[in-house]
């Protein structure tokens, strides 16, 4: 009677004990009796065949399943690849409402596909039969909500990616590889998106100006012109940004919505993007900074590259709104304290300022530094200080 069943093989390797294994789901899936199979979810090895998973996907069909979820070893990890290709009955499926889909798991989309009430796709490292097979999956999904899409491992025939989806709500878009490098793009096009999720991705990304429902966006990438890829984001209230900008920022540009700023200061130049932010968020009420350690910024050093000049004038946020301030990682450098000087010295309506230093310093040295903040200038007579 249980409604939502997982299968895990282990990633076995041994034809005999994945023998058991295969018999065991068989008699499960047909054993079954909940009156609606909620989910099935298969994370399998090199052993499992498409044939074994053409199998229980038609008995989980049969059963109304709502979600599905498929996961097949990667061929790194094994001399022989085998990929596993979904029975073309699933594609015309129409009470699908969950599909996931990781490694090697090959997308061959016949034209006759219809989801009709699927709302949540993950697309993981997955591979492509045809450059024509992600958009005539995508454009079968009517009422899709959520997208998430890592083009890792399977862009060598691709070097776009098309997302037009005027119901998606959510978009994740990654490449943990990182071997794209720029010579490949993503075109979003999604008038109805509320939250944002742009990782680890070296190409190019084309967003339409639709774009102003978004409310939420979490950026980590390296980029060439941040306003280009903030530009369609302006109407964002929660923003978290670990973005590399190469070139200076000198056009205004108003996020007039953005109440939550979180950045990453391990970026080169994230100073000018820092003062860049305060002045284009006049509404901001809380600023977190930290340090993410990701191997892909540069952590140069050079002072003429790397240091924070103070804004021509006060930053309408910090004069009004601005109300939590706070520091991960804060290593009390000559740049960063003048960067907490400014903002403790300017922002009147600040409750609290918070700061941790990185926990591999000596407890002695962490506490000094942490205390030299105590004697900076507040503007704020009601701002509480915590060290940590």
């Amino acid at each position: 009677m249980v409604p939502k069943l997982r299968f895990d093989d282990e990633f076995e390797l041994d034809p005999s004990y994945y023998g058991r294994f295969l018999k065991y789901v068989d008699k499960s899936m047909v054993l079954n009796r909940a009156q609606v199979l909620e989910t099935v979810k298969f994370n399998v090895g090199p052993c499992c065949s498409s044939e074994d998973i053409a199998t229980w996907i038609r008995i989980g069909m049969v059963r109304n399943v709502r979600e599905l979820e498929i996961s097949h070893c990667h061929e790194r990890y094994f001399r022989e690849r085998r990929s596993i290709t979904l029975p073309k009955s699933l594609y015309s499926y129409e009470k699908l409402e969950v599909l996931k889909l990781a490694s090697t798991v090959v997308l061959n989309v016949p034209i006759a596909v219809c989801f009709p009430s699927l709302k949540s796709l993950h697309l993981v490292c997955v591979e492509y039969k045809t450059k024509k097979s992600h958009r005539r999956l995508l454009s079968s999904c009517p009422v899709l909500e959520e997208l998430v899409v890592d083009i890792s491992y399977n862009s060598n025939h691709m070097r776009s990616f098309y997302v037009e989806i005027p119901t998606l709500q959510r978009l994740s878009i990654l490449d943990t590889s990182g071997e794209l490098y720029g010579d490949f793009t993503f075109v979003v096009n999604a008038p109805s998106l509320k939250y944002f999720n742009f990782v680890d991705f070296y190409g190019d990304l084309c967003l339409r100006d639709t774009m102003q429902e978004v409310v939420e966006a979490n950026i980590k990438v390296i980029y060439k012109n941040p306003k280009k890829l903030l530009g369609p984001l302006k109407s964002v209230k929660r923003l978290s940004l670990c973005l590399s900008a190469s070139t200076t920022l000198h056009n205004h540009m108003e996020f007039y919505q953005l109440v939550h700023l979180e950045l990453c200061g391990d970026a080169l130049m994230w100073w000018d993007l820092l003062t860049w932010m305060l002045q284009s968020s006049p509404k901001l009420q809380v600023l977190k900074l930290y340090k993410c350690k990701c191997e892909e910024h540069d952590y140069s050093e050079d002072p003429i590259e790397d240091h924070w000049e103070e804004p021509s004038s006060v930053p309408e946020c910090l004069l009004f709104h601005l109300n939590t301030f706070e520091w991960r990682y804060y290593n009390a450098g000559e740049e960063e304290k003048k960067v907490v000087a400014y903002i403790l010295k300017n922002a009147r309506q600040l409750k609290t300022a918070a700061f941790s230093a990185p926990r591999f310093y000596p407890k002695e040295e962490r506490s000094w530094e942490l205390n030299e903040l105590v004697y900076m200038a507040r503007a704020s007579s009601s701002c509480q200080l915590l060290l940590d």
